[in-house]
């Protein structure tokens, strides 16, 4: 039987062809956000890498993965063991508790993103006394051949046609248009009361630094963008909605509808299997309004948890 062992740098000597990470749980994503503050861990069978895990330190001796991002967790190889991934979160944890951690936090991928995968770290954690600090309904919908227009509500197929009748056209966008998107985006937010969660050179950076993961969209009413969307390529098939939004003074119009179908276009011509729009819950609260808005244009819920434990 082939080796285990805790890895906590990068070894060239490892293969982890076979792992799936998505962008959030990848060493690049995590050292653009955690710099050398965090701990970047692999398992590895000899020389062969089959899950890893990411944290970064915060106040208070937590140590969340991810600190930034929507989620991290374990990322795994394809069939890896309860054994093999119990073993790992030891190994990890302990590292951890040397270096001061005085609390553990884990923020799996949604369920959506693949149940086995979700259904084995929550049992885990679960089994090693983490409780669930925060439950959350997330938003998303497998991309098939069927259109989205047949898969919309009648009502959100009636707005797509008005801006198609007032002549909005919706288009991917290149990379340059990052800052006229975010300043849609940004309006959009504002006037509804919230911040962004991300400024626009963070952004600017990150499209820098992941140019195939970043994709933008817009809905144009003449020279003036009407909505924007700027989506994340996960990695193992996944399209992310990280913002999208109608410019303030387009509701009677709802662009965004026009967004989400070129969306989910590019995700079935770039054959990717699922569409994320992201969590339409704060901690328990639902956002009601957000949630027929998914719900009208296709998406269903499924969970996306937070796991703490004290230590």
């Amino acid at each position: 039987m082939a080796e285990q062992r805790l890895l906590i740098s990068a070894d060239p000597t490892c293969d982890s062809i076979g792992l799936s990470r998505s962008l959030f749980q990848s060493r690049a994503f995590f050292e653009l956000h955690a710099g050398d503050r965090g701990v970047y861990f692999e398992w590895a069978h000899g020389q062969r890498v089959v899950a890893s895990i990411h944290f970064t330190p915060l106040p208070d001796g937590l140590w969340r993965s991810p600190a930034r991002g929507t989620y991290a967790g374990f990322a795994l190889e394809s069939g890896v063991s309860l054994e093999d991934l119990g073993a790992f979160h030891d190994a990890a944890s302990q590292s951890l508790i040397d270096r001061g951690a005085r609390q553990i936090e884990v923020l799996p991928a949604p369920m959506a993103h693949d149940p086995v995968a979700f259904t084995n770290q929550v049992y885990l954690l679960r089994s090693r006394g983490y409780a669930i600090s925060q439950c959350d309904l997330n938003h998303s919908m497998v991309i098939t051949d069927q259109s989205l227009t047949e898969r919309m509500t009648y009502g959100n197929l009636k707005r797509l046609r008005k801006c198609e009748r007032e002549g909005l056209l919706t288009e991917q966008l290149p990379l340059q248009d990052l800052a006229a998107v975010y300043e849609v985006i940004e309006a959009n937010r504002l006037a509804k009361g919230h911040a962004m969660s991300m400024s626009l050179p963070q952004l600017q950076t990150m499209a820098e630094r992941f140019p195939d993961a970043v994709v933008l969209f817009g809905s144009r009413d003449g020279p003036r963008l009407a909505a924007a969307a700027l989506c994340l390529r996960l990695g193992d098939g996944v399209l992310y909605v990280f913002y999208w939004g109608d410019q303030p003074g387009y509701a009677t119009l709802s662009p965004v509808v026009g967004i989400a179908d070129a969306v989910y276009r590019y995700g079935q011509q770039e054959g990717l299997r699922l569409l994320d729009a992201g969590t339409s819950t704060v901690d328990c609260e639902p956002h009601h309004g957000l949630i027929q808005f998914k719900r009208g244009l296709g998406f269903t819920e499924s969970l996306k948890l937070r796991l703490l434990k004290a230590l």
